[in-house]
């Protein structure tokens, strides 16, 4: 399986941002006491240096209230976001990952994703229509062994699958 990579696109930290992190106070100019909303308890988040710039323009944040208060827009590349505190950023943003599986059509194009543990995601009627009939109706356990198939079938269909850890 793949590594996870990250695309940037910031809908993770857009839709659940307030949701999770709080900041309680600022502590000194880069670094602030942050609640973990849903979990409970606090952490200490710094903001990296060299997004000191970015973290600073507040225009798109301010905008957009609940987002999480780190998020803020690449400079220069519109339409990618990053997280001014990424080294510092709490246990909950490190273990979630968007999607388990990315799913790409013949021409190279991203088809569907697999979010949660196995909910597909797809504008692409064909691939929707072979998830119902052929993958839907698996009744494997083992995540790894389920992700393993799940490409067979859609490689067999035409689709390459990326499957993440």
């Amino acid at each position: 399986m793949t590594e996870f990579e990250c695309r940037l696109c910031g809908k993770c930290c857009m839709n659940a941002g307030d949701a999770l992190i709080e900041i309680d106070r600022k502590l000194n100019s880069r670094e602030y006491l942050c609640r973990q909303k849903i979990v409970g308890g606090t952490f200490r988040a710094r903001v990296e240096e060299r997004f000191l710039d970015a973290f600073r323009e507040t225009s798109e944040r301010d905008a957009n209230p609940s987002w999480c208060p780190f998020l803020r827009p690449m400079p220069g590349r519109k339409g990618k976001y990053i997280c001014t505190i990424h080294n510092t950023r709490p246990p909950i943003c490190r273990s979630y990952i968007c999607c388990s599986m990315r799913i790409y059509d013949s021409s190279g194009e991203e088809a569907g994703k697999v979010k949660g543990r196995r909910s597909l995601v797809t504008e692409d009627p064909a691939l929707r229509q072979c998830w119902e009939e052929e993958v839907a109706p698996l009744a494997i356990d083992d995540d790894n062994a389920w992700k393993k198939e799940v490409a067979a079938i859609l490689d067999h269909a035409g689709y390459r699958v990326e499957a993440y850890e």
